[in-house]
């Protein structure tokens, strides 16, 4: 059975969105490196290069829940990661 949840991402625009084993793995990633002490960008850092193919949704999704942001941190944090790792 797949795990689905959904995100508001912003006033009446709700998304479901199926749980993958690398969405879990990401979040549980970030969740442990906000617990040791590092900041919410250096997290989504952390995971990012990992969830970058899969659909922005889902890594939406991830940030929200793995690094503890709101729907509207989330999507900015990926713009930044996008442009960030497409410089390196």
């Amino acid at each position: 059975m797949k795990k689905v949840d959904s995100i508001e991402l912003h006033v009446g625009h709700v998304v479901t969105i199926e749980i993958t084993p690398l969405m879990k793995e990401a979040i549980q990633v970030a969740r442990t490196a906000r617990l040791a002490g590092q900041t919410k960008v250096d997290s989504v850092k952390l995971i990012f290069p990992k969830i970058a193919k899969i659909p922005k949704e889902e890594i939406w999704y991830t940030i929200i829940h793995g690094v503890n942001l709101s729907s509207r941190g989330a999507v900015t944090y990926y713009y930044k990661m996008k442009r960030l790792f497409r410089l390196k």
